[in-house]
């Protein structure tokens, strides 16, 4: 029975992840209350009589839980296929599934339109009319940017069934899907509760989506509501309560999820768990083409549409100018350091919630503090980003520039891709060496070095993930960005709004480019030359 010294020595081991707890809780809630200084909580009554209002709220449920619904009713049948098949430019493919998760949205929009608008490639190929400006619109853009997440996050799932599970298949004749029903589902369904909350909280804090595709006012979100609000009344009550009213909705929508959803157990399966062959039929390879074949049509013609400017003079003209390296820059000074601050805050949150996995009464805070990284999705980053300044501001510390504003709130707001990718491969290596690290007596840093090999796939994809989505970032580099603080979306943005659409589209081309360059990087000297197995 371990004694109050070892208890002691644990507790100090985990003051590094403790304190970066405690600051993403700090910062979050400072921000919060700053914000809320300047509300008047006896007007938010009258909001609550606007009809408008919960027209908008109702909006924002049903965009995003169908869009929920496609990305994961597609994500499954295209994982199962990636996971048993192996094709040409599947690795390719692979990889431009997590870009294109994380493409900048408004580069990813410029792609769709020209794909499936009035005039795109569908209309002048097949002379198809797509009612893109609505809730068709937002439907498309959001299952571009979900699909490929949800079935990464399923992938990992693939990742953990052991060998003998499908050595033992193999032998006894299992169909794909009888292979599916009593040894894939059993892991998918671990996956699918945070993969849906996490897709859902995206879609329904949507924004520049909605805002782009949307068609008018009949199709707006709480979180271009909250736009308006800032950006055109500054109107910090009115900012404060929608926030406040995305967050308990989120919150309700979490908690039923999560209620519902199976207990996150990790099994204890073999490391690189081998696949063998199953029973193969016209019925499993009809089914694999059928899903692979939306998934591409759903992802690669958006992408190709943007590389179309790369053959033009004037992508040439812009490459060499000196504001796209500065852009390119700056860009790169925000994403790499918010990648890195993500990258640790989601250890912390990770090495707390695996040491308290099945650990009596500490057991139920293991989900608890990975739902708590989660949850940072609910509160819209310009309103996070909104509140940090002011609180900045109130203890005289505002700086010059928001440049560590920028890059903690891009931190912060992509830990929840960091977590999903994380956590299924810590839990399972607690559950698989916890007894053997404890008789040891191996912790700390040893215990990383022995893991490393282990858990470095998922490490590349995590950080991936946080520098993609900070390169992404365009709403708090509007909000805080100056003169000698302009990345390559915020550039990008401004070239449009001059309507110089031929270079905007070209800064478009490099941007994909640097995301494409940035996370064959991250998989490479991070990952190892194995990690596009998965």
């Amino acid at each position: 029975m371990p004694g109050k010294g070892y208890h002691l020595a644990t507790w100090f081991r985990l003051a590094p992840a403790l304190l970066g707890l405690l600051v993403f809780v700090l910062v979050g809630a400072a921000s919060l209350a700053a914000l809320l200084r300047f509300s008047q909580f006896e007007s938010w009554a009258g909001y609550l009589h606007n009809i408008y209002l919960w027209r908008v709220v109702r909006f924002s449920l049903w965009q995003a839980l169908l869009s929920s619904v496609l990305s994961l009713l597609i994500a499954v049948p295209v994982a199962s296929c990636l996971t048993h098949r192996q094709f040409k430019g599947r690795g390719v493919l692979l990889q431009l599934f997590a870009v294109s998760m994380v493409v900048p949205t408004i580069v990813a929009i410029l792609g769709i339109v020209v794909v499936y608008g009035h005039s795109g490639w569908l209309h002048a190929l097949f002379g198809v009319e797509t009612p893109l400006y609505g809730l068709l619109g937002i439907l498309l853009a959001h299952v571009f940017f979900n699909m490929p997440l949800a079935v990464r996050l399923l992938l990992q799932s693939y990742g953990l069934v052991p060998s003998g599970q499908w050595r033992l298949a193999s032998q006894l004749g299992f169909s794909r899907w009888t292979a599916f029903r009593l040894i894939e589902w059993s892991y998918i369904k671990k996956a699918l509760p945070g993969a849906f909350v996490l897709i859902f909280m995206l879609c329904f804090s949507s924004f520049s989506v909605v805002l782009s595709l949307g068609g008018g006012p009949k199709s707006s979100t709480l979180e271009v509501a909250i736009y308006q609000a800032l950006r055109f009344d500054f109107d910090l009550n009115k900012a404060s309560f929608l926030s406040l009213l995305q967050v308990s909705i989120c919150s309700l929508v979490a908690l039923m999820v999560y209620r519902f959803a199976p207990a996150n157990q990790q099994d204890v399966s073999l490391l690189d768990a081998r696949l063998y062959p199953l029973k193969d039929s016209i019925v499993a390879r009809s089914g694999d083409c059928l899903a692979m074949a939306l998934a591409v049509f759903l992802v690669i013609p958006p992408f190709l549409a943007i590389f179309d400017p790369i053959f033009s003079i004037t992508f040439y003209q812009t490459l060499m100018a000196e504001a796209t390296w500065q852009a390119v820059w700056v860009s790169l000074k925000i994403a790499i350091p918010a990648g890195l601050l993500s990258l640790f805050l989601g250890g912390c949150f990770g090495v707390l919630a695996r040491t308290a996995m099945d650990r009596g009464r500490l057991a139920f805070l293991s989900s608890k503090i990975e739902q708590l990284g989660s949850m940072i999705l609910m509160v819209p980053g310009l309103v996070l980003a909104t509140g940090l300044f002011l609180w900045l501001r109130s203890i005289g510390l505002s700086p010059q520039s928001g440049y560590w504003v920028v890059v903690w709130v891009n931190a912060v707001m992509a830990l929840p891709f960091v977590l999903r990718a994380l956590m299924p491969v810590l839990y399972q290596q607690e559950k698989r060496f916890r007894n053997l690290y404890t008789s040891l007596g191996i912790h700390g840093a040893n215990r990383l070095v022995i893991e490393w090999p282990l858990i470095r796939k998922s490490v590349s994809q995590a950080f991936g993930y946080a520098v993609l989505l900070s390169l992404g970032d365009m709403g708090v580099i509007a909000l805080f960005g100056s003169q000698g603080l302009v990345s390559l979306p915020l550039y990008l943005f401004q070239l449009i709004g001059s309507y110089r659409l031929q270079e905007g589209s070209c800064i478009a081309v490099i941007l994909i480019c640097l995301c494409l360059l940035l996370f064959y990087l991250s998989v490479r000297f991070i990952g190892g030359k194995t990690h596009v197995k998965y």
